[in-house]
């Protein structure tokens, strides 16, 4: 499952986790674990992996439909949890606040998935079956930021309370005080604008 290197875990240490899962209940053990693992124990972080990998995979795959979506994310939870492991503080059992971070982070992928469709006018059946190995997400949204700021101010302000905070044209046009239609014709000046910026990267 998880293949980590032990060279620089204390001796003394790797016995301590096979005590710790043998002779306590799962929450209390879960508990000493995190405390092992905060002192830089290797063996604690990978029981705690190994123990639950595949759960944490399952409840992203059940919501994302993708495999390797699921295990990157699933992965990328793991490593905040080791690299933050001296300063966590989890007020609920260990797996009540894994399967919460899936849960976030599976919202923030679909979410930003939405948005990066609507803003780059493709769509999600066209992502997975023609431009897989091109298109990735993160770089993609990154390079929509970097369009989005070059809009002029006015336009930009009306485009990010359309797509990033999903505010209708009526409450766009009453916020900023200017006419529904001033708000749709900026948006749709934005988006040829921002859709040619990165038509090079999703089709060149």
């Amino acid at each position: 499952m998880l293949n980590w290197k032990l060279e620089n875990v204390p001796i003394n240490s790797k016995g301590v986790v096979l005590f710790i899962l043998l002779n306590n209940k799962m929450k209390d053990s879960d508990v000493l674990l995190l405390k092992a693992m905060a002192m830089d124990n290797v063996k604690a972080f990978e029981a705690i992996y190994n123990k639950y990998w595949e759960l944490l995979v399952r409840q992203a795959y059940a919501k994302l439909g993708d495999s390797s979506e699921a295990e990157d994310l699933v992965q990328d939870i793991f490593l905040t949890l080791w690299n933050n492991r001296k300063s966590l503080s989890i007020q609920k059992d260990l797996k009540v606040y894994l399967l919460t971070a899936v849960k976030y982070k599976v919202y923030r992928v679909i979410y930003k998935r939405k948005v990066l469709c609507d803003i780059a006018g493709i769509d999600e059946v066209q992502i997975k079956s023609e431009a897989p190995s091109i298109l990735e997400f993160e770089e993609l949204y990154e390079k929509i930021e970097v369009a989005i700021n070059k809009l002029p101010k006015g336009q930009r302000e009306t485009f990010k309370l359309s797509r990033i905070n999903q505010l209708s044209t009526k409450e766009i046009a009453s916020k900023l005080q200017i006419a529904p239609q001033t708000v749709h014709n900026k948006i749709h000046m934005s988006l040829l604008f921002i859709r040619a910026e990165i038509k090079n990267y999703l089709f060149g």
